[in-house]
């Protein structure tokens, strides 16, 4: 019995990846284009033809947009996350209100600093 178990082993080691070989070369054979040309071999995105660089500067003042939103995303998110543990609690509702008051101070520092300059 064990003889046998490790002969199926090794078959199942060749004979694995060698299929997979087989099915990606098959795959790439088939759905290759046969003839290429410009036309196929050009980047687009919904059939637009391409009007820039694509590797031109963004903005950065798009990141940090992006990192605020998400910053104040998964805050909000912990405040409804601890809401219920706090209900009746005097520490607990001080403690969230500290949060609150810390959320504020950074969305008037995000706004002196002009991140939020897009709102204007």
């Amino acid at each position: 019995m064990q003889g046998t178990s490790s002969v199926l082993f090794a078959a199942g080691l060749v004979i694995g990846p060698a299929a997979f070989l087989m099915i990606l070369l098959g795959l790439q054979r088939l759905l290759a284009p046969s003839r290429p040309d410009d036309v196929k071999q050009s980047a687009f995105e919904c059939g637009i033809p391409q009007a820039d660089i694509p590797w031109k500067p963004f903005n950065v003042r798009f990141a940090g947009i992006a990192a605020l939103f998400v910053l104040f995303d998964v805050e909000s998110v912990m405040l409804f996350a601890v809401a219920p543990k706090v209900k009746g609690s005097v520490a607990g509702v001080l403690e969230v209100a500290a949060f609150v008051v810390m959320l504020a101070i950074g969305l008037v520092y995000a706004w002196r600093k002009g991140l939020l300059s897009w709102l204007r």
